[in-house]
């Protein structure tokens, strides 16, 4: 599902997809189709969770979702939770989350630690050239803010079962 937040910080849901699994092939079926149809502008900011199917498809030689055609930025809370699964120290996690929302070189420095392996215009505020627009967390498709988001998926669904259902397939 792809979503959109306004500047009232009222998420929208913009395109969905019922696919077999998340892969490379889903993904850049589901990309091709948002870039085309529903986003064909340019400076989009796509803020996704690290999932490899994700990164690669949007990363592809050619690709209408790289620079400057698109910009690639990873959630806050995914990050925290995947840095939870291998430190599994919330006082990091905290440092973690506070140096996301750093606006400066200077107080990024002293939270600084062990995210060096990403590059910080994915995570950081300071680094995004005003990309992310305070975006960068909550995600808005995360829980609380996806319920309604989460409320239309399975509406759709549900609707597109039962019209199957129907038509006797």
């Amino acid at each position: 599902m792809a979503i959109a937040q306004d500047g009232n910080a009222n998420i929208l849901p913009i395109a969905f997809a019922v696919v077999e699994g998340e892969t490379k092939e889903a993904w850049a079926s589901f990309l091709s189709y948002l870039r085309e149809h529903v986003t064909p502008q340019p400076g989009i900011l796509v803020i996704s969770d690290r999932h490899k199917s994700i990164d690669g498809t949007l990363n592809t030689e050619g690709s209408l979702w790289k620079p400057p055609h698109a910009f690639q930025a990873f959630c806050t809370r995914h990050i925290a939770s995947n840095f939870m699964i291998h430190f599994k120290n919330k006082d990091l996690k905290k440092v973690l989350i506070n140096a996301a929302y750093l606006k400066s070189q200077h107080e990024l420095a002293y939270y600084f630690g062990r995210l060096e392996e990403m590059p910080r215009s994915q995570w950081a505020q300071y680094a995004d050239e005003g990309r992310q627009f305070d975006h960068t967390s909550p995600n808005p498709s995360s829980p609380p803010y996806n319920r309604p988001v989460i409320q239309l998926g399975t509406i759709i669904v549900k609707s597109i079962m039962s019209w199957v259902s129907n038509m006797g397939w």
